[in-house]
């Protein structure tokens, strides 16, 4: 771990090791920083924004409650950014809303070779990173792993799954680089040229499924069962599909519909982020999702009346 004057909990790593630092002590980060340092061919460590759970996470490490085990992994953990020098990969898995207070932050960890990934929910991520790092150095992606945060540095496992990145711009070196950085932790990794039909897609199951469950405390797999609650997913899975058809957005010839209904299958006894947001009365990322594909929509003269009620409805319970 390459630090500035301060103790390490992690192993000093070997010369060829690649420095990865997460953005977000949130479950995501917490999963991947986890499952990257564990794999030990990778240095990883966690930008935090606030001191006090960074030094808790730094003394624990982070606790992973897997199916088969619970076990510990030494992860550095640091609010300084100062603590830091100059990374190799940098992933962002903030909430959408705190993208830009985020990368203000870790400026100092951006080098002219450094890679800057977004595997977050939500549209504008990308775009907003690349108002603060050269567009060439910016990466987006989506994951459909999945953990529930029980507490700082502290989460249950419920899914490890393939990563989709690439290059907005078309700087398919640097993705090859971060794959070959993610892959040699053990992780999948599929590159895609047209990232945004990639985040679009994550978005469709994001929207038509999270503020359902968010508004019905329901469980992923229990909208399925509820006549009422299917037709509604799958009207607001059509609605998506056309905004982002709307905005030249080529998602392909599939099945909105079947494409929701087989996620809330797969991940049938989970509960969704924002729910888990409802649950704990944290602001949820409504407003980069359904807010954002109302938004769209009006710029290309379509309407999106479920993404937009949906949208008011939870920005209504967390007020």
């Amino acid at each position: 771990m390459r630090l500035l004057g301060k103790t390490m909990l992690t192993e000093p790593c070997q010369a060829e090791q690649r420095q990865v630092v997460i953005i977000g002590p949130g479950a995501m980060g917490c999963l991947y920083a986890a499952l990257l340092n564990r794999s030990r061919s990778v240095d990883v460590s966690l930008l935090d924004y606030h001191p006090q759970r960074a030094a808790q996470i730094q003394q624990q490490g982070v606790v992973v409650e897997a199916a088969e085990e619970t076990y510990t992994v030494p992860v550095y953990c640091s609010a300084d950014p100062g603590d830091f020098l100059v990374a190799d990969l940098l992933i962002v898995f903030t909430k959408a809303y705190d993208t830009e207070a985020a990368i203000r932050r870790a400026t100092p960890l951006v080098g002219s070779d450094t890679g800057v990934l977004t595997l977050q929910n939500g549209l504008g991520n990308y775009q907003i990173l690349q108002q603060h790092v050269p567009k060439e150095q910016v990466l987006a992606g989506t994951t459909a792993s999945g953990a529930t945060l029980l507490g700082p540095g502290h989460i249950r496992q419920a899914g490890v799954a393939e990563i989709v990145l690439g290059s907005p711009v078309g700087n398919t070196e640097l993705a090859h680089e971060v794959a070959e950085i993610l892959q040699s932790a053990s992780q999948t990794v599929k590159i895609n040229d047209d990232v945004d039909a990639v985040l679009w897609r994550k978005a469709l199951i994001n929207c038509a499924i999270n503020p359902l469950t968010a508004l019905t405390r329901r469980r992923n797999g229990e909208l399925l069962e509820i006549t009422a609650l299917r037709e509604l997913m799958a009207q607001v899975a059509r609605e998506v599909y056309a905004v982002a058809s709307a905005a030249g957005i080529n998602l392909g010839r599939y099945s909105p519909v079947e494409a929701v209904e087989q996620v809330c299958r797969a991940t049938a006894t989970n509960q969704s982020s924002m729910l888990q947001d409802i649950l704990a009365g944290r602001q949820t990322e409504i407003e980069y999702l359904n807010g954002a594909v109302a938004e769209i929509a009006g710029q290309y003269d379509t309407a999106a009346p479920l993404c937009e009620c949906l949208a008011a409805l939870v920005q209504g319970i967390n007020c």
